[in-house]
Protein backbone atom coordinates (compact mmCIF):
# COMPACT_ATOMS: atom_id res chain seq x y z
CA UNK A 1 0.00 0.00 0.00
CA UNK A 2 1.72 3.14 -1.00
CA UNK A 3 2.78 5.84 1.83
CA UNK A 4 0.38 8.34 0.95
CA UNK A 5 -2.92 6.49 1.19
CA UNK A 6 -1.78 5.30 5.19
CA UNK A 7 -3.27 7.15 8.27
CA UNK A 8 -1.12 7.28 11.64
CA UNK A 9 -4.05 6.01 14.75
CA UNK A 10 -3.29 8.07 18.14
CA UNK A 11 -2.37 6.56 20.62
CA UNK A 12 -4.80 5.78 23.49
CA UNK A 13 -5.19 7.81 27.06
CA UNK A 14 -3.67 6.44 29.93
CA UNK A 15 -6.40 6.80 32.40
CA UNK A 16 -5.31 7.23 36.38
CA UNK A 17 -6.33 5.10 38.35
CA UNK A 18 -8.94 5.63 40.59
CA UNK A 19 -8.89 5.36 44.65
CA UNK A 20 -11.74 4.11 46.64
CA UNK A 21 -11.77 4.98 50.42
CA UNK A 22 -12.15 8.05 52.72
CA UNK A 23 -10.22 10.92 51.48
CA UNK A 24 -7.17 12.78 52.77
CA UNK A 25 -8.48 15.67 55.72
CA UNK A 26 -6.81 19.07 55.19
CA UNK A 27 -4.90 20.00 57.99
CA UNK A 28 -6.47 22.95 59.87
CA UNK A 29 -4.61 26.24 59.57
CA UNK A 30 -4.04 28.73 62.25
CA UNK A 31 -5.88 31.78 61.87
CA UNK A 32 -4.10 34.79 60.40
CA UNK A 33 -4.06 38.05 61.78
CA UNK A 34 -7.28 40.17 60.66
CA UNK A 35 -9.00 36.94 59.80
CA UNK A 36 -12.44 35.87 61.59
CA UNK A 37 -11.76 32.77 64.10
CA UNK A 38 -14.36 29.78 63.94
CA UNK A 39 -16.77 29.57 65.87
CA UNK A 40 -16.86 27.29 68.17
CA UNK A 41 -19.28 24.31 67.48
CA UNK A 42 -22.52 23.58 69.61
CA UNK A 43 -22.19 20.76 71.80
CA UNK A 44 -25.47 18.75 71.18
CA UNK A 45 -28.36 18.31 73.40
CA UNK A 46 -26.17 21.78 75.71
CA UNK A 47 -28.68 24.61 74.85
CA UNK A 48 -26.53 28.30 74.21
CA UNK A 49 -26.65 30.45 77.31
CA UNK A 50 -29.03 32.95 77.28
CA UNK A 51 -28.02 36.76 77.18
CA UNK A 52 -27.74 38.32 80.82
CA UNK A 53 -30.84 40.80 81.55
CA UNK A 54 -28.23 43.31 82.58
CA UNK A 55 -26.22 42.75 78.99
CA UNK A 56 -29.56 43.05 76.93
CA UNK A 57 -30.87 46.07 78.81
CA UNK A 58 -29.12 49.46 78.47
CA UNK A 59 -28.08 51.64 81.37
CA UNK A 60 -30.88 53.86 82.40
CA UNK A 61 -30.18 57.53 81.76
CA UNK A 62 -29.46 60.06 84.84
CA UNK A 63 -31.94 62.54 84.92
CA UNK A 64 -31.15 65.77 84.58
CA UNK A 65 -31.55 67.71 87.78
CA UNK A 66 -32.95 71.08 87.33
CA UNK A 67 -31.81 74.20 90.19
CA UNK A 68 -34.81 75.25 92.36
CA UNK A 69 -35.82 78.72 91.78
CA UNK A 70 -33.71 79.70 95.01
CA UNK A 71 -30.43 78.14 93.81
CA UNK A 72 -30.75 79.85 90.61
CA UNK A 73 -31.09 83.73 91.80
CA UNK A 74 -29.11 82.76 94.62
CA UNK A 75 -31.42 83.19 97.52
CA UNK A 76 -29.36 81.95 101.15
CA UNK A 77 -31.50 79.88 103.69
CA UNK A 78 -33.91 81.42 106.52
CA UNK A 79 -31.56 82.10 109.33
CA UNK A 80 -32.37 83.40 112.82
CA UNK A 81 -30.50 85.86 113.20
CA UNK A 82 -31.99 88.27 110.62
CA UNK A 83 -35.52 88.07 112.56
CA UNK A 84 -34.01 88.47 115.76
CA UNK A 85 -32.34 91.63 114.87
CA UNK A 86 -35.49 92.83 113.85
CA UNK A 87 -37.48 91.99 116.82
CA UNK A 88 -34.97 93.54 118.82
CA UNK A 89 -35.23 97.13 116.43
CA UNK A 90 -38.62 97.19 116.40
CA UNK A 91 -38.61 96.88 120.51
CA UNK A 92 -35.62 99.78 120.34
CA UNK A 93 -38.38 101.82 118.27
CA UNK A 94 -40.96 100.96 120.84
CA UNK A 95 -39.18 102.45 123.56
CA UNK A 96 -38.16 105.58 121.78
CA UNK A 97 -42.09 106.27 120.83
CA UNK A 98 -42.82 106.10 124.96
CA UNK A 99 -39.87 108.69 125.49
CA UNK A 100 -41.24 110.52 122.97
CA UNK A 101 -44.47 110.68 123.50
CA UNK A 102 -45.84 111.15 126.71
CA UNK A 103 -48.91 109.13 127.03
CA UNK A 104 -48.83 106.20 124.11
CA UNK A 105 -52.17 104.73 123.41
CA UNK A 106 -52.58 101.03 124.35
CA UNK A 107 -53.38 99.94 120.81
CA UNK A 108 -50.64 101.21 118.92
CA UNK A 109 -48.61 99.16 122.06
CA UNK A 110 -50.09 96.56 121.31
CA UNK A 111 -50.02 96.33 117.49
CA UNK A 112 -45.80 96.72 118.06
CA UNK A 113 -46.12 94.16 120.90
CA UNK A 114 -47.39 91.29 118.26
CA UNK A 115 -44.86 92.22 115.32
CA UNK A 116 -42.00 92.41 118.14
CA UNK A 117 -43.46 88.50 119.14
CA UNK A 118 -43.62 87.67 115.79
CA UNK A 119 -40.45 88.29 114.94
CA UNK A 120 -39.26 86.78 117.74
CA UNK A 121 -41.14 83.29 117.46
CA UNK A 122 -39.84 82.90 113.89
CA UNK A 123 -36.60 83.15 115.31
CA UNK A 124 -37.05 80.57 117.64
CA UNK A 125 -38.46 77.95 115.01
CA UNK A 126 -35.51 78.56 113.07
CA UNK A 127 -33.02 77.48 116.22
CA UNK A 128 -34.95 76.66 119.03
CA UNK A 129 -32.37 76.57 121.65
CA UNK A 130 -31.54 80.57 121.29
CA UNK A 131 -31.69 81.15 124.86
CA UNK A 132 -31.30 84.94 124.22
CA UNK A 133 -34.36 85.07 121.90
CA UNK A 134 -36.55 83.91 125.04
CA UNK A 135 -34.95 85.71 127.43
CA UNK A 136 -35.72 89.20 125.88
CA UNK A 137 -39.30 88.00 125.00
CA UNK A 138 -40.00 86.87 128.05
CA UNK A 139 -38.96 90.05 129.76
CA UNK A 140 -41.11 91.96 126.76
CA UNK A 141 -43.99 90.23 127.56
CA UNK A 142 -43.89 89.78 131.21
CA UNK A 143 -44.22 94.00 130.94
CA UNK A 144 -46.40 94.65 128.42
CA UNK A 145 -48.55 91.29 128.46
CA UNK A 146 -49.06 88.85 131.37
CA UNK A 147 -47.34 86.22 133.32
CA UNK A 148 -48.87 82.91 132.29
CA UNK A 149 -48.00 84.69 128.60
CA UNK A 150 -44.11 83.87 130.05
CA UNK A 151 -44.84 80.83 131.47
CA UNK A 152 -46.15 79.19 128.42
CA UNK A 153 -43.21 80.40 126.03
CA UNK A 154 -40.30 79.32 128.59
CA UNK A 155 -42.27 75.75 128.86
CA UNK A 156 -41.75 75.17 125.61
CA UNK A 157 -38.07 75.21 125.86
CA UNK A 158 -36.31 72.15 124.66
CA UNK A 159 -34.10 71.87 127.60
CA UNK A 160 -30.69 69.45 127.30
CA UNK A 161 -29.86 67.36 130.05
CA UNK A 162 -27.45 64.21 130.65
CA UNK A 163 -26.19 62.25 133.68
CA UNK A 164 -23.07 62.91 132.96
CA UNK A 165 -22.97 66.70 131.72
CA UNK A 166 -26.27 67.37 134.09
CA UNK A 167 -27.50 71.02 133.24
CA UNK A 168 -26.04 73.83 131.56
CA UNK A 169 -25.88 77.50 132.81
CA UNK A 170 -27.92 78.96 130.22
CA UNK A 171 -30.12 76.06 130.49
CA UNK A 172 -29.89 76.90 134.39
CA UNK A 173 -30.84 80.30 134.02
CA UNK A 174 -33.85 79.04 131.80
CA UNK A 175 -34.67 76.91 135.03
CA UNK A 176 -34.92 79.85 137.30
CA UNK A 177 -36.92 81.72 135.52
CA UNK A 178 -39.42 79.03 135.07
CA UNK A 179 -39.19 78.25 139.20
CA UNK A 180 -39.61 82.50 139.96
CA UNK A 181 -42.93 82.51 137.45
CA UNK A 182 -44.49 79.62 137.72
CA UNK A 183 -44.18 79.72 142.06
CA UNK A 184 -45.35 83.21 141.29
CA UNK A 185 -48.78 82.06 139.97
CA UNK A 186 -48.79 78.98 142.14
CA UNK A 187 -48.59 76.72 138.95
CA UNK A 188 -47.27 73.91 142.50
CA UNK A 189 -48.14 70.91 140.89
CA UNK A 190 -46.96 71.41 137.20
CA UNK A 191 -44.73 69.38 135.55
CA UNK A 192 -42.52 72.47 134.05
CA UNK A 193 -41.81 73.41 137.83
CA UNK A 194 -41.31 70.14 139.36
CA UNK A 195 -38.39 69.67 136.41
CA UNK A 196 -36.64 72.97 137.13
CA UNK A 197 -37.00 72.58 140.68
CA UNK A 198 -35.18 69.10 140.34
CA UNK A 199 -32.33 70.76 138.17
CA UNK A 200 -31.79 73.79 140.17
CA UNK A 201 -31.40 71.79 143.54
CA UNK A 202 -28.76 68.80 141.54
CA UNK A 203 -26.80 71.78 140.37
CA UNK A 204 -26.54 73.87 143.31
CA UNK A 205 -27.49 71.77 145.98
CA UNK A 206 -30.96 71.50 147.75
CA UNK A 207 -30.07 74.45 150.08
CA UNK A 208 -30.83 76.84 147.37
CA UNK A 209 -34.68 75.52 147.15
CA UNK A 210 -34.86 76.31 150.97
CA UNK A 211 -37.37 79.22 150.57
CA UNK A 212 -39.34 77.62 147.40
CA UNK A 213 -39.64 74.24 149.74
CA UNK A 214 -41.19 76.11 152.83
CA UNK A 215 -43.99 77.94 150.17
CA UNK A 216 -44.93 74.75 148.90
CA UNK A 217 -44.99 73.06 152.53
CA UNK A 218 -47.11 76.17 153.48
CA UNK A 219 -49.29 75.15 150.64
CA UNK A 220 -49.48 71.58 152.15
CA UNK A 221 -48.49 70.81 148.82
CA UNK A 222 -46.35 67.54 149.95
CA UNK A 223 -46.64 65.17 146.63
CA UNK A 224 -44.83 68.40 144.77
CA UNK A 225 -42.11 68.01 147.65
CA UNK A 226 -41.56 64.50 147.29
CA UNK A 227 -41.26 64.33 143.99
CA UNK A 228 -38.43 67.25 144.28
CA UNK A 229 -36.37 66.08 147.00
CA UNK A 230 -36.30 62.67 145.78
CA UNK A 231 -35.45 63.72 142.37
CA UNK A 232 -32.85 65.94 143.56
CA UNK A 233 -30.95 62.95 145.59
CA UNK A 234 -31.70 60.90 142.21
CA UNK A 235 -33.72 58.11 144.25
CA UNK A 236 -37.37 56.79 144.11
CA UNK A 237 -40.30 58.33 146.17
CA UNK A 238 -40.57 54.96 147.80
CA UNK A 239 -36.92 54.12 148.62
CA UNK A 240 -36.45 53.19 152.32
CA UNK A 241 -34.39 56.12 153.24
CA UNK A 242 -36.76 58.88 151.42
CA UNK A 243 -40.15 57.19 152.70
CA UNK A 244 -38.88 58.17 156.36
CA UNK A 245 -37.65 61.36 155.74
CA UNK A 246 -41.30 62.01 154.42
CA UNK A 247 -43.09 60.85 157.44
CA UNK A 248 -40.58 63.20 159.45
CA UNK A 249 -41.74 66.12 157.29
CA UNK A 250 -45.15 64.44 157.85
CA UNK A 251 -45.24 65.01 153.61
CA UNK A 252 -46.74 61.44 153.76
Amino acid sequence: MPASQTTAKAAPAVRAPTVTGRGKVAPATKGRPGTASPQPSKVPGKPSPAPSKAAAQPAPSQPATEDTLEQRIGVQPKTYEPRLGLARTLHRRLNLLKDQTSRLDTDTIKSHITQIEKHYLDAIVLCPRNHDAYIELGAILEQHVSLDAVADLYGKFPFERTEQLGTSQDDLYIDSEITRIYMKLKRYKDPVLIRSLIAEGREMGIGILSKHMETLDAASESKTLREVYAGVNRKQIDDPDMVAFFKMKYWM
